[in-house]
């Protein structure tokens, strides 16, 4: 059970985007899970929680990872490149999917108790003395660091850095509407597969709304790239790659890049890695 003893720790505050849905329950509205939440509990991602009828997060400023990265390796190929942007990411996921990359940052809960706390204004200061040209939120999904992202990138903004997300992309229409608002340049997208695979792999998830967000994102004006990374015995049949190509034209067109690449085992994966005959 959480409850209010966990205020007093830097990294927990008062969450965006919910709402009261009566008897304390609260709903997240956050990404499109848009858990309910009952007094004490917390929502499928385990990084925002009800305190006494209200919505925290539990991961503002906490950082499990930081380093300058190429933005080539997100990969952005078609954004700022030859560029140099400050990762960083926090715990845990709003996704499930068993061959996740980097499940030992993703498949971890938050611990308020013992979280080393990092202020946005550092991170700033880190992409400036690093001569980073921007900031990206990777490694993990970045909307669960939705309001730490809002306060980094305005900073980053005044400084001339763009700010990017590399995503599931399964964040609701408000969220990413104050992530443009907030000084969000660039959109990452994963595609996972097709219909079935969000159902069978992912834990049962609308991929409706994922290229949703790509086409709004687009018609923001922030710069959008796709991935699809081919898994064995998963999405690397050519029904699913045309289905998924397919869905990339109509909902973004074709001057929007999509980028395949190679699946290797991980987590609780084992099938062999992508063929490279198949990419």
């Amino acid at each position: 059970m959480y409850n209010e003893s966990l205020l007093k720790y830097s990294t927990v505050r008062k969450a965006l985007l919910y709402e009261s849905k009566g008897d304390g329950i609260v709903q997240c509205n956050l990404c499109e899970r848009r858990c309910n939440i009952p007094p004490g509990g917390c929502g499928f991602c385990r990084t925002r929680v009800n305190i006494n009828g209200e919505l925290y997060t539990l991961v503002y400023g906490d950082l499990n990872a930081i380093e300058s990265r190429p933005i080539e390796i997100k990969p952005f190929f078609h954004f700022w490149p030859g560029s140099t942007a400050l990762t960083f990411s926090t715990w845990s996921c709003n996704f499930n999917c068993p061959w996740c990359q980097n499940w030992h940052l993703s498949k971890q809960s938050p611990e308020p108790r013992t979280s080393l706390y990092i202020p946005p204004e550092k991170v700033v200061k880190k992409a400036l003395l690093n001569r980073d040209e921007g900031l990206c939120v990777s490694f993990t999904e970045p909307t669960l660091l939705f309001e730490f992202s809002i306060d980094a990138f305005k900073i980053a903004s005044k400084f001339s850095l763009y700010n990017t997300y590399v995503s599931n992309g399964y964040m609701t229409l408000e969220a990413l509407r104050i992530l443009r608002d907030s000084g969000l340049n660039g959109l990452k997208i994963d595609i996972k597969g097709d219909e079935d695979v969000y159902r069978r792999y992912c834990g049962g998830l609308n991929v409706d709304f994922v290229w949703r967000n790509a086409r709004e994102a687009k018609r923001m004006g922030i710069h959008v790239e796709l991935v699809n990374l081919i898994i064995t015995g998963v999405n690397d049949d050519e029904e699913c790659i045309r289905w998924v190509i397919e869905r990339h034209l109509k909902e973004v067109g074709p001057d929007t890049p999509v980028h395949f690449t190679r699946y290797y085992p991980a987590y609780r994966f084992y099938n062999p890695p992508t063929k490279i005959e198949k990419l």
